[in-house]
């Protein structure tokens, strides 16, 4: 036999060699067994497997400051929609053509909650203008909700287009109308309000309401820290003075070619106003679609009056060239920050 592969042969088969490997591997199942029984035993006695909870295998997420496990809803939010009936027998309402005037105030309002965000919430109370009803201006009432907002749009007795009669123009008592509407809110109507941030907002008639309560003494609320004022004008018939210093901030928006003139009637709302205040127009644009509208122009005005609201009730003091800084960049280049009318 080849005296290597002799060699080899005796290798494979020398007694000594042959039990010292089995002794070997004799210990080593032995260390395996102890060691797999152990390692069974902490799994079985482990708080985490006896509750049925996850073994994490991977590093654990890093959590912004303040996060907590169930996180939190964030804007844009779904929106809930309800109407509810308030009545304030304080005041009567005006007669609208063959209906006939009546005792007391019954004020059906609108209401859009953010769903699933945490109270007490902001507020937005919403004057809707002159033939016309909450209902026209859904796309924003609903823009202000999905941001966060509690909105509370009533219908006024006086001009609203779905009651009977003919409507009728009574800007100081729509004025109060707003006014009564925070305090239903605040007392609970709708859900918990924060009473440090509380807007009024308006359009064309309701506009002026607005208008009334940021300028003149008269009809001022103090408890109002925001105003959005939407084509709007100082209103003829009802006394001043217009530019009494009143806290809070006040957004003026209008379109450039609005069909009843009002460019130069709304820059004038925004000139007489003695607070912190910002001036939006949108070029080219009317008198109602450039709020409500589906155009780029009309979305970017409302994600503007979004903005403002952030800004006016998200710190106290806000001054007019800081509601400017927030405002621009508009979403549109239709939308133009403090450029006044031509000849203002």
């Amino acid at each position: 036999m080849d005296p290597p592969l002799q060699k080899r042969t005796l290798r494979r088969h020398d007694p000594g060699r042959v039990d010292w490997r089995r002794r070997t591997i004799v210990v080593l199942a032995t260390v395996l067994v102890v060691v797999a029984i152990s390692i069974g035993i902490a799994l079985a006695t482990s708080p985490d497997l006896v509750k049925g909870a996850h073994v994490a295998t991977t590093a654990p997420a890093t959590r912004s400051p303040g996060a907590t496990a169930a996180s939190t809803p964030q804007p844009p939010f779904g929106v809930q929609d309800e109407t509810i009936a308030l009545s304030d027998p304080s005041r009567e309402t005006s007669e609208r053509g063959d209906a006939p005037a009546q005792s007391g105030r019954v004020l059906t309002t609108v209401i859009r909650r953010p769903e699933g965000a945490v109270g007490p919430l902001p507020l937005v109370v919403f004057a809707h203008g002159w033939n016309s009803d909450p209902h026209v201006y859904e796309s924003l009432l609903d823009t202000w909700a999905a941001a966060g907002y509690l909105v509370a749009a009533p219908t006024f007795p006086d001009s609203a287009d779905t009651l009977p009669g003919t409507p009728v123009t009574d800007f100081p008592n729509e004025a109060r109308d707003l006014s009564f509407l925070i305090t239903a809110m605040l007392n609970g109507a709708a859900g918990k309000v924060d009473p440090a941030r509380i807007a009024v907002a308006g359009h064309s008639d309701g506009g002026t309401d607005v208008a009334m309560l940021a300028l003149n003494p008269a009809f001022a609320d103090h408890r109002i820290r925001a105003y959005v004022s939407l084509s709007s004008q100082i209103p003829g018939g009802v006394d001043g003075p217009w530019s009494a210093p009143t806290p809070g901030a006040l957004m003026v928006a209008v379109g450039t070619n609005d069909e009843y003139g009002l460019y130069p009637d709304a820059y004038q709302v925004y000139q007489s106003a003695d607070m912190a205040k910002v001036f939006v127009s949108t070029a080219g644009g009317d008198h109602l679609d450039t709020f409500v509208g589906t155009t780029a122009s009309a979305i970017a005005m409302r994600a503007e009056t979004v903005k403002f609201l952030d800004d006016a009730l998200g710190r106290r003091g806000a001054t007019s060239l800081q509601l400017v800084g927030s405002l621009s960049p508009t979403g549109d280049p239709a939308l133009v920050v403090n450029s006044p009318p031509p000849g203002a």
